[in-house]
């Protein structure tokens, strides 16, 4: 009889991906099992590939040394191994949507950097324009204080520092909704479910919410499914550098933490949240899943009975490895008449379908808290 092994084989998503060719990007593999007898093998759940079209990848195998791939039914469909650091610190519990003029000032960015290039090229070629008859248009000077400036920068230099101001308000109020919010937070939902969850299956269950408030609107509960970033220190480890040296290719040199350090890959740069309160482990905004798929959701009526439907596309269970994260959760979106929605978030331990997972072609998701939604916008 064979040895199999099994192998964990990852090139994830950095925060900017669009600047990324994933060619260029190595794969990080992990034997995680070596020299398993096949009665080991059936105590193990099965393997998956989670790939998009331009080659970002996540994929546990079971290969034999012989390189046969394993092709028997499984026998256990779930890993029962604890919860990541990640999962307890930052998609559990209460959390709060970005101002919406965080969108709007990052889409500002672009018309002003594409107006100030614009002015520049003018401003170079209005000589040779004028030397062949054509009338110039905004290079008269006006004087600020001692010193001349053309009119046409007078009127740009205020739309280059509009994304900025706009960034600074939104980062003020939602500091101020999460000082306001976290003073006097309301008493978590309660969750029970019917039975063992398994992907391809609806979900049943209970909520029972122990208080809503004059401001609420509408409670809806929704569930999803995506993969989170693999652990950092593993990658610069199976990558055969140190943590105190040059990062691996699609890591970014390490910011210092405010708060416990693990809860990411490293490669947003502090990019990918607004201002949070440092008081906060793991922060109070919800960080988009880079490949994620909705299930379905529901207005949660009185009695707090729920039946969710899957997502359409069959994926893995729960997978809770130092590479491979497969990550499941139950949403509930409180809306408010004034505010932002507030959500709060449980995991949920789901089982592997009978069925290999393949998923391919899927879409990487902007990873900037602002972009997060569940349900209807």
């Amino acid at each position: 009889m064979g040895k199999w092994n099994i192998i964990h084989k990852v090139r994830y998503p950095p925060f900017d991906h669009h600047r990324w060719k994933p060619v260029s990007v190595p794969i990080v593999e992990e034997r995680l099992h070596i020299d398993l007898a096949e009665e080991q093998v059936h105590s193990k759940f099965p393997e998956f590939v989670i790939q998009s079209e331009e080659g970002w990848l996540l994929e546990r195998s079971i290969v034999s040394n012989d390189n046969e791939q394993w092709n028997e039914e499984p026998k256990v469909l779930v890993d029962d191994s604890a919860f990541v650091n990640l999962v307890d610190q930052q998609r559990r519990g209460w959390y709060i949507i970005p101002n919406n003029l965080h969108s709007v000032a990052r889409r500002l960015i672009n018309f002003a950097v594409i107006l100030l290039l614009v002015t520049l090229t003018y401003l170079f070629i209005e000589p040779i324009l004028s030397a062949f008859g054509i009338p110039s248009l905004g290079t008269k000077s006006i004087r600020l204080g001692l010193l001349d400036y053309p009119i046409l920068t007078v009127v740009v230099v205020p739309f280059l520092l509009m994304p900025l101001l706009l960034r600074i308000i939104a980062n003020f109020i939602d500091l101020r909704k999460q000082q306001d919010y976290f003073k006097n937070p309301a008493q978590s939902p309660n969750i029970v479910l019917e039975s063992q969850v398994q992907s391809g299956k609806s979900i049943r269950g209970k909520c029972t919410i122990p208080e809503r408030r004059d401001d609420w609107k509408s409670i809806s509960i929704h569930w999803h499914v995506g993969t989170l970033p693999p652990s950092r220190t593993a990658l610069v480890e199976l990558s055969g550098r140190k943590l105190d040296e040059q990062p691996p290719v699609g890591l970014s040199t390490p910011l210092p933490h405010h708060w416990e350090e693990g809860l990411d890959d490293g490669t947003a740069g502090g990019e990918d949240a607004p201002m949070e309160r440092q008081d906060i482990p793991g922060g109070v905004f919800l960080r988009p899943m880079r490949f994620s798929e909705e299930g379905g959701g529901q207005i949660l009526d009185d009695d707090g009975k729920f039946e969710l439907t899957p997502p359409p596309t069959m994926w893995p269970g729960t997978v809770n490895s130092e590479l491979l994260r497969i990550h499941w959760e139950l949403i509930i979106k409180i809306k408010r008449k004034k505010n932002m929605p507030l959500l709060w978030v449980m995991p949920v331990r789901v089982q592997f379908p009978s069925t290999k997972v393949s998923l391919n072609s899927l879409v990487v998701n902007d990873s900037r808290t602002e972009h997060f939604f569940i349900g209807k916008r």
